[in-house]
């Protein structure tokens, strides 16, 4: 084993420590919000509809590379500071709960009217309704949908590494920049292999589960 893969193998282990724990922060948090806002998408209050379809315009639509730039080094200026992992954090949440919410909202509307008609004649009122028959249904129609938006955003924690973040991402190119230093030779080539390496053995099983739902899905 070559001399400098044990220190670089730990330095890189603390970066897939933090690129695990933001990537688990940014998923329940987006599914959570999102969940909530997508509801809301459908909810029969036409001013909470708008208000949350603004969120969902303005968080979708925004790169997430300039999200995270407002958060770290824009909001300093009006007295909103914070550190790199929580900027990250922050913008992943804002990007990823938008588009959950549009998840939501198609599956919703995707159930057909009767469903919801049916139950209004047996006297559920709205919220019943929901509860009981749209969003059973609704939440089976979006599982592929969310775990492809899962494995996205799982990715997208690559970018925190742009305003700082000790992801894997970062601590791999702090190892290639210290070895060039130090011994004038990069090793970038089974470094980079090796954040490829980990990146797809967390992703692969996402994205087969994923495919996995929309056959059961098409099938059932």
């Amino acid at each position: 084993m070559p001399p400098w893969v044990p220190s670089v193998a730990r330095y890189m282990a603390e970066g897939l420590a933090t690129t695990l724990a933001l990537a688990a922060v940014s998923v329940v948090v987006s599914v959570v919000l999102g969940a909530v806002l997508g509801a809301l998408r459908v909810l029969p209050i036409r001013a909470v509809r708008l208000a949350v379809r603004w969120y969902v315009e303005i968080w979708r639509g925004l790169p997430i590379i300039v999200t995270l730039f407002s958060i770290f080094f824009v909001l300093p200026v009006i007295g909103l500071r914070f550190d790199t992992f929580v900027a990250a954090a922050v913008g992943l949440c804002l990007w990823g709960s938008a588009n959950v919410a549009e998840v939501v909202r198609g599956a919703v509307q995707s159930v057909p009217h009767g469903q919801s008609d049916a139950a209004a004649a047996l006297g559920f009122p709205w919220g019943l309704r929901m509860r009981y028959v749209i969003f059973p249904q609704a939440v089976r129609r979006a599982l592929p949908s969310l775990v492809g938006l899962v494995v996205n955003l799982t990715q997208q924690t690559s970018l925190a590494t742009v305003i700082g973040v000790l992801d894997l991402l970062q601590a791999s190119q702090r190892s290639i920049e210290r070895l060039t230093l130090s011994s004038g030779a990069t090793h970038a080539v089974p470094i980079l292999g090796a954040v490829l390496i980990v990146y797809f053995v967390i992703c692969l099983p996402l994205t087969s589960l994923s495919r996995r739902l929309e056959r059961t899905l098409q099938h059932g």
